[in-house]
């Protein structure tokens, strides 16, 4: 993946959001009108949390309470992590491993939301370069159309890293099995 792409190339600038005094059934339509499973909680034009649909799951349905009842403050997780533009995929990507998210709001200089970043945004470019490298590669050696039995281990360790081509998370080393760049835990899976 070139990860020193920035994420203003990539993010989603058209961004469900809604207000802290929004019903989480409002919220719900919104979710849905879009198509989303998000939305970040503005106020002023700025960022001051993020509503998932997890959140509503385990804050609303699990616990019984009725939507309309329920206002966005308070099942929204705060306060929100965001990044600049010109943040690289790379970085972004290290950010939701660490902190164990999926969805970065982008905001400018003035703190405005400009757009959004996901996991599958950043995937989806990973596996767009990824591919492309790899049937390169395969029509570069001449790989066999029948898969041969047992792991092709082409380099037992690399020093790359980025998204795992199995689980899609973001990993500090990758390692090139079998024409896919696994993580650790999948390649251990595979061998």
């Amino acid at each position: 993946m070139q990860t020193d792409i920035p994420v203003k190339e990539v993010m989603t600038t058209v961004v469900c959001t809604v207000r802290k005094n929004d019903s989480v059934h409002n919220l719900a339509k919104k979710l849905v009108e879009h198509g989303v499973g998000s939305a970040v909680v503005i106020e002023n034009g700025t960022p001051v949390g993020i509503v998932t649909e997890k959140d509503m799951i385990s804050k609303i349905v699990a616990r019984n309470k009725v939507p309309s009842k329920v206002t966005v403050e308070e099942i929204m997780s705060q306060p929100v992590i965001t990044i600049n533009p010109n943040t690289s995929l790379r970085e972004a990507a290290r950010i939701m491993m660490k902190k164990g998210i999926r969805r970065l709001p982008v905001v400018n200089n003035s703190g405005e939301l400009v757009g959004i970043i996901t996991d599958n945004d950043i995937l989806s470019v990973s596996l767009d370069l990824g591919e492309f490298a790899s049937l390169i590669t395969q029509d570069a050696v001449g790989y066999p159309e029948q898969p041969i039995e047992g792991p092709i281990i082409d380099s037992e360790e690399e020093d790359i890293s980025g998204i795992c081509d199995r689980c899609g998370k973001y990993s500090d080393r990758l390692y090139n099995i079998n024409g896919l760049r696994l993580c650790e835990d999948c390649a251990e899976v595979e061998r």
